[in-house]
Formats: structure tokens, C-alpha cells, sequence
């Protein structure tokens, strides 16, 4: 009997106390290019990439800060931040300026 009622609870406390991780993804696209792009996941270290490939995409599955930044932006640029399939966040760039995206939640 004691054997049941520890399943039972090991099953509810299970069910109801973890949350999945994100599925996160990371997309700048557009017609443009830029010389540099700097982005980060959590839990791991900030990258940067010169004349970085377009479209450019990342995933990561923790929680925590995301960033991207580009520098150099030549033409139109579109950062965009997915979060289990929902756009969080989307910014876009023209010729020149520089381009941030960035969204954080809670760990």
C-alpha cells in the first residue's frame, strides 16, 4: 500500500512540476549582408562571425537571455526570435544601421 501511494505521488509531482525546455531558434534574413554578427545563448559563451552567411540561423533549448547583433548592415536585414513556434521578437535594418534583437525569460 505504501508502494502505491509513493507512485502516486512520484507520478503527480512529475506531471506537474516540470516544465519542457524551450525550443528556441534565431533567423536574420533578408536581402542584405553584414560584416559582422555577435550572438548568444544561455549557458554558453558569446560568438561573433565575419561576413556570417545569410540567412543565418541558430537553436538553443534554455532558458535565459538571447542576443544578436549586427554591424555593418548592408541592404535590409530582419533578426527574428521564435519561442516554441510564437515570434517573441523581430527587428529589421536598412543599409547602414546597426541591428539588435534581443528577449529574455525567466529561468
Amino acid at each position: 500500500m505504501k508502494t502505491a501511494a509513493l507512485l502516486v505521488g512520484l507520478l503527480l509531482a512529475g506531471s506537474t512540476g516540470c516544465a519542457a525546455a524551450p525550443s528556441i531558434r534565431v533567423v536574420v534574413e533578408g536581402t542584405g549582408t553584414a560584416d559582422r554578427l555577435t550572438y548568444s545563448f544561455p549557458g554558453e559563451e558569446e560568438r561573433t562571425l565575419r561576413n556570417p552567411d545569410m540567412p543565418f540561423e541558430r537553436r538553443g533549448k534554455r532558458k535565459g537571455r538571447i542576443a544578436v547583433r549586427l554591424e555593418g548592415v548592408h541592404g535590409e536585414l530582419t533578426c527574428k526570435i521564435i519561442i516554441n513556434g510564437r515570434q517573441m521578437r523581430s527587428s529589421t535594418s536598412s543599409t547602414g544601421a546597426a541591428l539588435a534583437c534581443d528577449h529574455s525569460m525567466a529561468v
